[in-house]
């Protein structure tokens, strides 16, 4: 909901990056005080303490002080000048209760920020702050923030002032340099005194493994103590890598720590902490510690300096292996690392590891693995080994983008959006897994092949028909969307042509091929002979008549032929050639016959279009189409 506050971005965050501000600007309104003293009051306020350093911990000496970054000046108009409230203020067409539930839903300390908008603002929310503080530290976020200027002292007393009613408490993913304030933050979120505080009876500093006791500071398990009954309320924790200490000692949780863990539903936690993780919940004894949650989400730290730090590689000699075991029974949507710097640089996971992982989440609905290379492992080195999502019947979207590994990755017929952007791997023709062109299957099938046997090796005879054929063939029926985009040399035209034969023609409506260099849309090139080939245009459309979104960017073989076929797709509503020599000829003629025979069409990409030029585009704009697309995650 902060996001309804866009427009005003510039000033409502000026301060993102830096220390916390303090909960309360303390001036206080009353019926005597005019507005020309509030000003005064307010500029003063904001510039001297707008910003309240983070309480100070053990972990750092009193002469240190915390960098503060240099607040910028803020607009207020002077007394002389009057005060001009647009009429368009929520604040002046609002009702006063609506304009309160729109604040309901912005984080703590954003909303903090609402107060540089105007006086009228700036009244409005010091009063919402001060009189109703279990609704405005309802969601605690502080992800835009340094994370070693967020200390213990400061979330207690943020959590304090919600009255329990705190929602969600929100830390970047990134490594903290202050290991005894990140282990300490941990400590008070999960009620568990993690072994490396217990040293710091009434305070200490920490340098580097050495824990010196100290004379100053707060007792660290008084401070757990005191933020439990605040915490009744909690559903969402994103965690910093201070979480992996408080697994160490996972056998010592008291019921404080499993109750918090049973009510979480939206937990995030760095990569970092995720081999850990991993050998907590399938360690023995076995126990159900997250029976509520319901997404899990595991980030690179975007401050590291190379992956070998984030690599997921947990120690699996005590985990437990029983397929009946169920970790995360609500899990509906599990998602790790994120869009890399450098595709040549992925995070190694455990191959054993993910296979087991997706086995304790049967209600599995959104898998989204990024920057990711899956490697399997053995005695004698790496085993080639094929990830089965079909153990989790209620998948509806896969995302491997940007990752790799050994082998295309079996999923189940229930998913209805496949994301393969910049990956390693392709999707399953039948050519490979029977051994028989896509659409000739009347030869009998040899169930007996090293590659049937590996497709069905987990699953017993009343999960397929038998033969286990449909299981198979059916992998990729259901699909409405889907990714290739790329410039993955193994696409050709004739692999791309058998796994949409694979599909159902009338439930795809969306396909990206952007960037895929090894499609030939118009010719086939083998060495220095052209060697004419079927439109491939016109092969894809006879397959998917239903198309609404084609994305076709940059490809150097896509011209006017290729127009001249989708001139066909009469649903299409997003259109994106961008970067492809399409003659501005060519344009002119399709976009004439197009807008005529489906007005559905909203858009068509034109970016980098060399050959066209601006008369055309603004003619193309002229009809009602943009010309511009959305934003895309960029191809390597």
């Amino acid at each position: 909901m902060a996001g309804i506050f866009h427009d005003l971005s510039d000033i409502m965050n000026p301060w993102a990056l830096s220390p916390p501000p303090s909960p309360a600007i303390v001036t206080t309104l009353d019926s005597a005080c005019d507005y020309d003293d509030l000003a005064d009051v307010y500029s003063e306020s904001l510039a001297d303490v707008a910003v309240e350093e983070a309480p100070r911990h053990p972990g750092v000496r009193r002469s240190k002080v915390m960098p503060v970054c240099t607040l910028p000046k803020t607009n207020v108009a002077s007394p002389d000048e009057g005060l001009r409230l647009s009429n368009e203020d929520p604040v002046n067409r609002l009702p006063a209760e609506v304009f309160q539930q729109v604040l309901e839903n912005v984080e703590y300390p954003e909303i903090i920020f609402l107060k540089r908008v105007s006086r009228s603002w700036y009244a409005f929310v010091h009063e919402y702050v001060t009189l109703t503080p279990a609704l405005a530290f309802k969601y605690l976020d502080f992800e835009n923030y340094e994370l070693d200027c967020i200390s213990a002292e400061y979330i207690l007393s943020c959590i304090k002032k919600s009255k329990g009613s705190v929602r969600t408490i929100a830390f970047p993913s990134v490594a903290s340099e202050d290991k005894y304030n990140s282990i300490f933050r941990s400590s008070l979120i999960f009620q568990h005194l993690s072994p490396e505080l217990i040293a710091y009876t009434i305070g200490a500093e920490y340098s580097g493994t050495t824990a010196i006791p100290s004379i100053w500071g707060p007792d660290p398990q008084s401070l757990i103590r005191q933020a439990g009954p605040f915490l009744r309320n909690l559903r969402e924790v994103h965690i910093d890598d201070g979480f992996s200490a408080s697994l160490y000692d996972w056998k010592n949780f008291s019921n404080d720590t499993a109750s918090v863990f049973s009510r979480l539903e939206e937990f995030h936690i760095s990569m970092r902490t995720l081999p850990r993780f991993f050998e907590f919940l399938g360690s023995l004894p076995l126990q159900l510690w997250f029976p509520n949650l319901q997404i899990l989400e595991c980030k690179f730290d975007k401050l590291a300096t190379t992956m070998d730090n984030q690599q997921v590689w947990p120690d699996m000699s005590s985990v437990c292996f029983s397929t009946n075991f169920v970790a995360l029974p609500a899990l509906r949507v599990f998602k790790l690392g994120g869009v890399p710097d450098d595709i040549s640089r992925l995070c190694p996971m455990d191959q054993q590891c993910l296979d087991l992982a997706i086995r304790w989440m049967p209600n599995l609905e959104i898998f989204s693995c990024r920057g990711i290379c899956v490697m399997g492992r053995g005695s004698y080195g790496y085993i080639i080994r094929r990830s089965d999502f079909r153990w989790n019947k209620k998948l509806l979207e896969f995302d491997f983008s940007y990752s790799n590994t050994t082998r295309m990755p079996a999923i189940m017929s229930t998913c209805k959006k496949l994301m393969l952007r910049n990956a390693g791997v392709f999707p399953r023709t039948l050519y490979y897994i029977f051994g028989q062109p896509a659409g000739y299957l009347a030869d009998p099938v040899d169930m007996r092949s090293s590659i049937m046997r590996e497709d069905l090796r987990h699953f017993p005879d009343d999960m397929y028909d038998g033969d286990g054929v449909s299981l198979i063939t059916d992998e990729y029926g259901l699909l409405e969307e889907l990714d290739l985009s790329g410039s993955q040399s193994g696409l050709t035209n004739e692999r791309l042509i058998d796994t949409l034969a694979r599909c159902n023609g009338d439930k795809l409506r969306k396909i990206s091929l952007q960037g895929c260099t090894a499609l030939h849309y118009d010719r086939c090139i083998l060495g220095e002979v052209k060697i004419m080939q079927p439109n491939l245009m016109y092969q894809i459309i006879s397959m998917l008549p239903h198309l609404i979104v084609l994305k076709l960017g940059n490809n150097e073989t896509f011209t006017d032929g290729g127009l001249r076929a989708i001139e066909h797709l009469h649903e299409l509503q997003y259109l994106d050639i961008a970067q492809a020599p399409v003659s501005e000829f060519g344009m002119t003629r399709f976009i004439k016959l197009v807008k005529t025979a489906n007005p559905k069409l909203e858009t068509v990409v034109l970016t980098g279009c060399l050959c066209i030029s601006e008369q055309t585009v603004r003619m193309v704009e002229d009809l009602g189409i943009r010309t511009t697309g959305e934003a895309e995650p960029r191809l390597f």
